[in-house]
Parts: structure tokens; C-alpha cells; sequence
């Protein structure tokens, strides 16, 4: 039997989308977050929370306000 580490389900994945300057978090991104406008070549995915974090602090990058925070995958 594996564990949630083992299966990688600790590991949040982010989709950053460069073109709003949004970071989303993909468990819980939806057509209301609007990243689906932004062109395929202008969107990341990441797991790495440093990376996430840099963007954050240095470059202006905000967190989407109706899938970052969330812990439900129905979005009002």
C-alpha cells in the first residue's frame, strides 16, 4: 500500500499564469479563474512553492481569489 507521499498527493501543483501575472492552485481551478483566456505558452505549472513564493515577493504576482485558497471543488 502506498502512502499519500509516496503517490505524490502532498504535492500542491500550481498553474501561474504569466500573462495576468494569477497564480492558481490546479486541484481547484475552474473556467470562473479565467486562465483559460491566457494563451497555452504564457501558463506554468509548478509544484515548486519557492519558485511560487519568488513570484509572489519580487515579481508582483497575486494569488487567484476564487481558486488559491479554496478546499472545495465547487466554486460559487
Amino acid at each position: 500500500m502506498f502512502t499519500s507521499q509516496q503517490k505524490g498527493w502532498n504535492h500542491l501543483k500550481y498553474l501561474i499564469d504569466h500573462n495576468t501575472q494569477l497564480i492558481h492552485k490546479t486541484a481547484y481551478a475552474g473556467d470562473v479563474c479565467g486562465f483559460n483566456e491566457t494563451p497555452l505558452e504564457q501558463r506554468e505549472v509548478s509544484q515548486d512553492t519557492y519558485y511560487v513564493d519568488t513570484l509572489i515577493k519580487t515579481k508582483n504576482y497575486a494569488v487567484c481569489e476564487y481558486c488559491y485558497h479554496s478546499t472545495s471543488f465547487v466554486l460559487e
